[in-house]
């Protein structure tokens, strides 16, 4: 009977280390598998960061242009503008030198 008892014990013992060591491996998976998944998710989220980085490069490169574009186009007419006005007074800026003069 102490005999039986004691290969129960022994095979309980055996049965616990066994499911000890399944359980270790079966974590160990678990977290093979968490990290595995961990770094496709930073790898999604660093490619979708770039792509919507780049979108906003690309859309701030064309307002940029726009804007560009736009204050050339002003410019030009400043400029148009001022030679108009330059020119109506020249005729007056050349009498009045000539006035000057003699």
């Amino acid at each position: 009977m102490v005999e039986e008892t004691i290969q129960t014990i022994k095979q309980a013992e055996k049965e616990a280390g066994e499911i000890a060591a399944q359980a270790d491996a079966r974590c160990e998976q678990i977290l093979s598998q968490a990290s595995g998944e961990a770094e496709k998710m930073k790898e999604k989220i660093l490619q979708d960061a770039k792509t919507e980085a780049a979108a906003v490069m690309d859309s701030a490169a064309e307002e940029g242009k726009k804007v560009t574009e736009k204050a050339a186009g002003e410019t030009k007419e400043m400029i148009r503008t001022l030679r108009e006005e330059a020119g109506k007074k020249k005729a007056a800026a050349v009498s009045d030198v000539i006035a000057h003069l003699i």
